[in-house]
């Protein structure tokens, strides 16, 4: 299984992740990043301007960067599952 890496960017700054995770699919990585996005608006209860700038860069073993997830996006996925 492919590992990926989810890697917070905060204006500018890197929080690298170097664990990773084992996943069977690049879609698999995307719903986790979107799930990281979410729990981060949700823990620090903040509106989506605060985290403005902040994203999640997801990168493969190789350090390719597969996508991006803007954290300010996990307050969209929240209310679409929200009315779900």
């Amino acid at each position: 299984m492919p590992c990926f890496y989810f890697h917070l960017w905060r204006g500018g700054h890197l929080t690298p992740d170097e664990a990773g995770v084992a996943l069977a699919t690049l879609d698999a990585a995307k719903r986790r990043a979107e799930r990281i996005a979410s729990s981060i608006i949700s823990q620090d209860r903040c509106a989506p301007e605060s985290v403005s700038g902040w994203d999640i860069e997801v990168t493969d073993e190789a350090g390719r960067t597969m996508f991006i997830v803007p954290v300010s996006d996990g307050q969209k996925n929240m209310l679409t599952q929200q009315a779900a």
